[in-house]
C-alpha cells in the first residue's frame, strides 16, 4: 500500500516537472541597465544617471542592496495598438515604482507589497502592470524596486494571451506540488493515528510549515486566502520557515534515534531546534533584513547538521537513514541551484526557478520512504514481538500445567478436619507452594512456603522445594527436624534465592498442632470469637545450612479455626504496620460466617484495601470439626 500511493507521488512529480518545463517557454527577459545611486525619479528620467552597461542575464542583486533602478525598451512591431503585460516575478518584494514617457507626460504605477490584493491593477500572486504601446512604438521603462532581503529584478514582458496561458499553466504546476505535500500530510497523518509515533507527527507539523513556507513566498496564501487584509506578510514568512527547522529537527530526533547512539549529537540538534524557534519567536520583533541574513547562515547550518546526523545514524545499522540522507542532498542541490540561478551564476532554467520546490518535493517524497521503511520495520518488529509473546504464553500455559501439577489437587478428607485453599499467583505462575503429608485419618502434616522473586524463575524453584519437602518425608511428625533437612538440601541446590517456609503437624488423636517456621507469617487462630495469632522465628531456608529451628506446639479444640498463608496476603495494604494489625480488623467482623462464607468474605476485604497486586498469595483456612 504504501509503495503504491509513493508511486502516485512520483507520477504527480514528474507531472509538475512537465508543466515547469512548459512554462520555461517563456518570452526573453529584456536586456536592462541598473544603477545603485541614490537619486530622485526626476534625475532618473532625464538620464541624469550612471547607467550599467546593457545585460540579459543580470536581474538578481543578492542581499546587500535595499533598492535598484533599472531600465529597459519594449518594441511593437505591430501596425496596431497593442497591450504588454510587465510581470516582475518577485511577489515578496516591498515596493515597485514604474515610470515612462507617453506624449511628453509621465506615466507613473505604484506596487506595495503591504497594500491589499484588491488594489493591484492585474489580480495576480506577482506585481504586474499594464502597458500600452502604439503601432511601431519604443518605450523605455523606468523601475525602482525596493526590498529588505533578496534583491532582484526577474522581469518579463508578456502578450496579455501569452501572460494568462502561462498562469493556467503556473497554477497547474504548482497546485500538483502542493497537492503532493498536502496528500503526504494526510497520509503520514493517519499513519500517526493509528501507529502514535512521534517522528510521524513532527514530520506532519513539517509538511504543514511547509505548506504555509510555499504559499507565502508564492504569493498565494495573500492572494487566494486574505485578499482584502493590508501588511507585509514576510513576518508570517520567517516564522514558518524558522518553524519549519525547527520541526525537521525534532522529527530527526525521533527518526534517527540518536539519544541512543550518540548523546552529544542528539542534544546538539536539540539545542538547534531551540534557536530555530526563538529566531522564529523573533521574526516578529527583529527587523526584516536581519532575519533574512539569519536564515542565509542557519539555513545550511541545519542541513549540513542534518546530513551528518543522518551519515553517522546509518553508519550505525539504521538502514531507513539513507533514504533521510537522500532527501537532504536532494533539497540541499535544489536551494544551491536556486540560489546560484537567483545570482545569475546559472542561467535560469526550470530547474533554477523552480530549484526549492522540486528539491522539496523529492525531499518529502524520500522522508515519506524513509518513514514507510520505519513503519514496516516497526511492524515487523510488532509481528516478531507478538509471535515472541504468543510463544511465551503457551511457556507460561506449559508452565501453569506443570505447577498445577505440582501442587495438590485437594487436601485429603478427614472427618475431624474442613480445609480451603486459594492460590493466587501474581502471574500466570507465582512462587508459593504448598503440600500435604497424610499418615492416617487422624494425622496431617502441611508445608507451605514463599520463593523470593515471581514469575517463571520462582516457579522452577518451587519444585526445588517440593523435591525437599518430600525427601524430608521421615521427619513428618517433628515439623524442628523437617525445616532442618529442607534448609540443608535447598542450601547445595538454590542460588541467589531464599524460601519464607512453615510446617504444621496436626494430630487428632491428642488434638495438638506442632509448627516450625522459617521466616514465614504467623499463624492466626480463631477460638470462642477471639483472634490470636502464633509465631516461631526462624531462619530463611537456603541462607545457612546448619541453622538450628525452634518448634512450637498448640492444643486444639473442637471448633477452632487455623488460618495459614504466605506474606502476599497482607503485604503492601497498610505499610509499616504488623500483620495481626491489618488483619483482626478484617477477621473480627466476619468470624460468626460459615467457614466457606468466612474464608471467601476474607479474601473479599483485604481485596477492598489492595491498590494493585504485587505478589503471590496462598492462603489455606483450617476448621476443627
Amino acid at each position: 500500500m504504501i509503495q503504491g500511493i509513493l508511486r502516485r507521488k512520483w507520477s504527480l512529480l514528474l507531472v509538475f516537472l512537465l508543466l515547469t518545463s512548459c512554462t520555461s517557454k517563456l518570452p526573453e527577459r529584456p536586456i536592462i541597465q541598473y544603477s545603485f545611486q541614490d537619486v530622485t525619479w526626476e534625475q532618473v528620467l532625464s538620464e541624469k544617471v550612471n547607467w550599467s552597461k546593457p545585460e540579459e542575464m543580470k536581474y538578481n542583486f543578492g542581499y546587500w542592496k535595499r533598492f535598484v533602478w533599472i531600465k529597459f525598451e519594449i518594441y511593437n512591431p505591430q501596425s496596431k495598438q497593442s497591450e504588454s503585460l510587465l510581470e516582475l516575478e518577485s511577489p515578496w518584494v516591498d515596493e515597485v515604482s514604474v515610470a515612462w514617457i507617453q506624449n511628453g507626460q509621465t506615466i507613473t504605477k505604484l506596487y506595495r507589497g503591504s497594500d491589499s490584493h484588491k488594489l493591484r491593477e492585474i489580480p495576480h500572486r506577482n506585481p504586474v502592470f499594464t502597458i500600452l504601446l502604439s503601432p511601431n512604438e519604443t518605450k523605455t521603462i523606468y523601475m525602482k524596486i525596493t526590498n529588505s532581503g533578496i534583491l532582484s529584478a526577474p522581469v518579463r514582458i508578456w502578450r496579455t494571451d501569452s501572460f494568462f496561458d502561462r498562469v493556467e499553466r503556473d497554477y497547474i504546476a504548482n497546485g500538483i506540488y502542493f497537492g503532493i505535500i498536502s496528500a503526504l500530510l494526510l497520509y503520514n497523518l493517519l499513519i500517526f493515528v493509528s501507529v502514535r509515533e512521534k517522528a510521524y507527527i513532527f514530520y506532519c507539523f513539517y509538511l504543514t510549515t511547509l505548506l504555509i513556507n510555499y504559499s507565502l513566498l508564492g504569493g498565494f496564501f495573500k492572494q487566494h486566502l486574505i485578499p482584502e487584509i493590508e501588511g507585509n506578510i514576510k513576518p508570517y514568512l520567517y516564522f514558518s520557515v524558522n518553524s519549519s527547522l525547527m520541526f525537521v529537527g525534532l522529527f530527526s530526533l525521533s527518526f534517527l534515534d540518536l539519544k541512543t547512539l550518540y548523546p552529544k549529537l542528539d542534544r546538539l540538534i536539540l539545542v538547534s531546534a531551540v534557536v530555530a524557534f526563538v529566531f522564529a519567536v523573533a521574526s516578529f520583533f527583529v527587523p526584516f533584513y536581519w532575519m533574512e541574513v539569519s536564515f542565509i547562515y542557519t539555513f545550511p547550518y541545519m542541513i549540513l547538521l542534518l546530513v551528518s546526523s543522518g551519515i553517522y545514524s546509518y553508519w550505525k545499522g539504521t538502514k531507513s537513514s539513507l533514504f533521510f540522507v537522500s532527501a537532504w542532498v536532494t533539497l540541499f542541490i535544489g536551494v544551491i541551484v536556486d540560489s546560484l540561478t537567483k545570482a545569475s551564476i546559472l542561467p535560469s532554467t526550470t530547474l533554477g526557478r523552480y530549484g526549492v520546490q522540486i528539491g522539496t518535493a523529492f525531499e518529502v517524497i524520500l522522508f515519506s520512504l524513509a518513514l514507510g521503511r520505519r513503519l514496516r520495520f516497526l511492524l515487523e518488529e510488532n509481528l516478531s514481538a507478538q509471535n515472541q509473546l504468543t510463544t511465551i504464553r503457551k511457556d507460561l500455559e506449559i508452565a501453569r500445567s506443570i505447577q498445577m501439577r505440582i501442587l495438590p489437587g485437594k487436601f485429603p478428607e478427614l472427618k475431624q478436619l474442613n480445609t480451603i485453599v486459594s492460590y493466587l499467583p501474581l502471574y500466570d505462575v507465582g512462587g508459593d507452594f504448598y503440600d500435604y503429608f497424610d499418615s492416617s485419618e487422624n494425622k496431617l502434616g502441611i508445608v507451605i512456603a514463599d520463593v523470593t522473586g515471581h514469575g517463571v524463575s520462582a516457579a522452577l524453584d518451587s519444585s526445588t522445594v517440593k523435591i525437599a519437602f518430600r525427601n524430608a518425608k521421615e521427619f513428618m511428625d517433628s515439623p524442628k527436624e523437617l525445616m532442618e533437612a529442607m534448609n540443608r538440601f535447598l542450601c547445595t541446590s538454590l542460588h541467589a534465592r531464599f524460601v519464607s517456609a512453615a510446617y504444621f503437624y496436626l494430630d487428632f488423636d491428642l488434638m495438638q498442632l506442632k509448627f516450625c517456621s522459617a521466616g514465614n507469617p504467623p499463624i492466626i487462630l480463631i477460638r470462642n470469637g477471639s483472634i490470636q495469632a502464633y509465631e516461631c522465628p526462624g531462619l530463611l531456608l537456603g541462607v545457612k545450612p546448619e541453622f538450628v529451628y525452634d518448634q512450637k506446639e498448640i492444643q486444639l479444640e473442637t471448633g477452632d479455626r487455623i488460618l495459614i498463608f504466605t506474606d502476599g496476603l497482607y503485604e503492601n495494604l497498610k505499610p509499616n504496620e504488623e500483620p495481626y494489625s491489618i488483619l483482626f480488623p478484617e477477621i473480627q467482623p466476619i468470624i460468626g460466617l460459615s467457614h466457606e462464607q468466612f474464608h471467601q468474605k476474607l479474601l473479599e476485604r483485604l481485596s477492598l484495601l489492595r491498590i494493585i497486586l504485587k505478589d503471590d498469595i496462598t492462603m489455606i483456612s483450617l476448621e476443627i470439626s
